[in-house]
């Protein structure tokens, strides 16, 4: 199944226009789950929406659609749930179907009749979503998806043109709800260096869904190589089964410090040391490593270009996880590597 074919899909069920504020009869969701779940089982649906989502939104994490099914309001949205990271409970007012398509989710429901009268979050079941799970929503829902597992996920998700929420507004707040948080621009040099992070960890995710799913996905694998730092690069040429030299950091491969404006200083803490990008009064941990290696950071902190081989205290192989740390985390590039 194609984006066209799932589209058409919406039309010749009849699904209604945003103006009429209609419910569709939930066999029609279930007739997109269905469609959903065909489509993904031989990738030719996922591939049509990756390329979507890169062309359009080129990494950025945050839940945003991609694409808007014209006249029916139906909007589709990847999510990218880093390691460990949860939604925090919220609602679904409209339908909504939902898929696993890398990794996997844990979700835990609410019941919302009980949580309506109680006025606090009342559990409901917890279940495992692997990729090619899909589901849907029809009626009211309270749920909180999260990522249990130490690699990133992703998760597709249609929404109906009605959803948001509506439980507070008839009941009054609801304790351990999560309010819907308004995206943030970055302001200042730490907010948009972590940014762009999260957007290469992003393309990360993208390479590593795309890795799996043969050479058709090499036009896409090949625009994230282009796109991507130095980190997201390797994964892509990898990805793409390249191996030259240039794709490898070697131990003598000169790093330079990128993130201008954003000083990093080292912090003991619990008999660990930490590597601590700072600016202004904001401060974010990127690394923890045993104290034994804090010189190995310090050095770090105070270099502006290194080789991995410079770095004091350590083996050859533990210099060179710590150095493609860096580069992952957008604080060094290699030297060629640099765009500015």
């Amino acid at each position: 199944m194609r984006l066209a074919e799932l589209t058409a899909l919406f039309g010749r069920l009849d699904f209604p226009v945003p103006e009429d504020r209609g419910h569709p009869p939930r066999d029609h969701v279930r007739a997109v789950e269905g469609a959903v779940r065909a489509g993904l089982s031989d990738d030719e649906l996922l591939l049509d929406l990756f390329a979507l989502e890169i062309e359009r939104r080129d990494g950025a994490p945050e839940l945003a659609p991609f694409h808007v099914i014209p006249e029916l309001g139906v909007r589709l949205a990847f999510a990218y749930w880093r390691p460990g990271r949860a939604a925090g409970a919220h609602e679904h007012s409209d339908w909504t179907v939902t898929a696993v398509v890398h990794n996997t989710l844990d979700v835990a429901t609410f019941d919302w009749e009980a949580t309506a009268r109680a006025r606090r979050l009342v559990p409901k079941r917890l279940f495992s979503a692997e990729a090619g799970r899909v589901g849907h929503i029809y009626g009211p829902c309270i749920h909180d998806p999260r990522n249990p597992t130490g690699s990133w996920s992703i998760s597709l998700h249609l929404f109906g043109p009605h959803d948001g929420p509506v439980i507070e507004a008839q009941v009054g707040p609801i304790e351990g709800l999560t309010p819907a948080a308004p995206r943030a621009e970055p302001d200042d040099a730490l907010s948009a260096a972590l940014l762009a992070h999260e957007r290469e960890c992003v393309r990360r995710a993208q390479i590593d869904a795309l890795e799996r799913r043969g050479p058709q996905a090499a036009a896409l694998l090949a625009h994230l190589h282009a796109r991507g730092d130095a980190g997201t690069r390797r994964r892509a040429a990898r990805a793409l089964g390249r191996t030259k030299a240039t794709e490898a950091l070697g131990t003598h491969a000169v790093l330079a410090r990128r993130w201008p404006g954003v000083d990093l200083d080292v912090a003991p803490r619990a008999g660990r040391a930490e590597l601590v990008a700072r600016c202004g009064a904001r401060a974010q941990v990127l690394l923890r490593v045993d104290a034994w290696a804090g010189p190995a950071l310090r050095a770090v902190s105070a270099a502006r270009e290194l080789r991995p081989s410079d770095i004091p205290g350590l083996a050859e192989a533990e210099q060179l996880a710590l150095a493609r740390a860096l580069v992952d985390w957008g604080t060094f590039q290699p030297f060629e590597a640099q765009e500015n």
